[in-house]
């Protein structure tokens, strides 16, 4: 278990780290380890969540050679001149203490950021660490990105990050493991996507209730992510959807009230089951957090009039589309259809929060620790039965 204040690790020599260069391809590096920017940090990173968005990411080619990863944990080395000694929540903060950070950093000046604030997903100049710009939706590079010709410890999949000004991070507890704290970005995504559903009280769309059903759709860690913080509002029954015996598992283990097998059903057979479980209404809530585009079809289908959808497992562009009747399957049945991609501070603070509930059995979710050295190793067992691989340090 990697917990309390951890060495503020090396200043001096290379750092390492595994470099995208190509379709599949990690190649391991030693890149120039440099001092902590004016307003920013240097890290050595403790853990690394691996995210499903990497998998896809690495089907690909890079539009240059990229240090991938975004869900760090990681520890402070140095203070850059000028940088604030408190974390995001104005926790005091010194040199060896560990954070968890919030992955983006929006660029503050254009339309989107002046209108709608920090973080909206619609930045057009956004910086995602461990995310190359051309694969977060933005029009144009971040000025972090303007030059950025060789690779640079910008991604989790190192042992070491450099931290940009203008970065969210919050300090981590510490009696919290540091794998568990590489929680904070799925769960803040879970927690987000919860939150998009709120709506006053009593109104006829409100959906977090607990006479409500909501189906999840993906069984993986954002997936049962969600499950627990559907269970945790209080919302009646809960049904995942998904795959992988240990993740259905899993599923019920946080509370579902059912389990449904995407490969072991059909879909007819899928919405039998949901109106089954409701009196024939259909869910009040669905959200997809599978990577599959035909599942926002099918949860349309799966949610009651007068339901709520919200999309956010379909992160990477597959090429894929579905068909969809704008008519029968939203407006004359008045759905709710939420998409989001980007979520705020505000959800990572809440999540953090989350996480240091020692009642809730995150920890459980994390299934595989692999050595930074090998991220192949991890990519394969996100490939099979795991729920969560992290990098650790060796």
């Amino acid at each position: 278990m990697s917990s309390g204040r951890m060495s503020s690790g090396r200043m001096n020599g290379p750092a390492v780290a595994a470099v995208w260069t190509g379709p599949g391809r990690l190649e391991r590096r030693e890149l120039p380890l440099p001092p902590a920017p004016p307003g920013g940090l240097l890290l050595r990173v403790e853990a690394n969540g691996i995210c499903g968005t990497d998998l896809h990411l690495l089907g690909g080619a890079p539009p240059r050679p990229t240090v991938l990863g975004h869900e760090i944990v990681g520890s402070v080395v140095a203070f850059g001149d000028g940088t604030p000694r408190v974390d995001a929540n104005d926790t005091p903060l010194a040199e060896g203490d560990r954070v968890a950070l919030f992955p983006w950093i929006p660029c503050g000046s254009c339309w989107a950021c002046r209108r709608f604030g920090p973080a909206a997903a619609t930045c057009t100049r956004g910086f995602v660490y461990g995310i190359p710009f051309q694969a977060t939706g933005a029009d144009t590079p971040s000025p972090l990105e303007d030059d950025a010709t060789a690779p640079a410890l910008t991604g989790g999949y190192g042992s070491h990050l450099v931290v940009h000004p203008g970065t969210y991070y919050w300090r981590v507890p510490d009696t919290m493991d540091s794998a568990v704290a590489s929680l904070l970005d799925p769960l803040a995504v879970a927690v987000r996507a919860v939150d998009m559903t709120r709506t006053a009280t009593g109104t006829w769309d409100e959906v977090l209730t607990p006479d409500a059903t909501a189906v999840v759709q993906g069984a993986g860690p954002v997936g049962l992510l969600t499950v627990l913080v559907l269970r945790t509002l209080g919302v009646g029954q809960v049904i995942v959807v998904g795959a992988r015996p240990a993740r259905l598992s899993a599923a019920t283990a946080l509370g579902a009230a059912e389990v449904i097998d995407v490969r072991a059903t059909g879909a007819d057979q899928r919405l039998e089951r949901v109106r089954g479980m409701t009196g024939g209404r259909g869910a009040d809530l669905v959200i997809d957090c599978s990577n599959a585009p035909e599942a926002l079809a099918e949860g349309i289908r799966l949610s009651r009039r007068l339901g709520t959808v919200v999309e956010v497992g379909n992160m990477v562009n597959a090429g894929s589309q579905v068909n969809l009747d704008p008519a029968t399957d939203i407006c004359q049945r008045n759905v709710r259809l939420l998409g989001m991609s980007a979520n705020p501070p505000r959800s990572y603070a809440e999540a953090m929060a989350l996480l240091a509930r020692a009642d809730l059995p995150f920890g459980t979710l994390i299934t595989d620790r692999v050595p930074q050295s090998d991220p192949q190793a991890a990519l394969a067992a996100l490939r099979g039965e795991a729920i969560k691989v992290v990098l650790v340090p060796e």
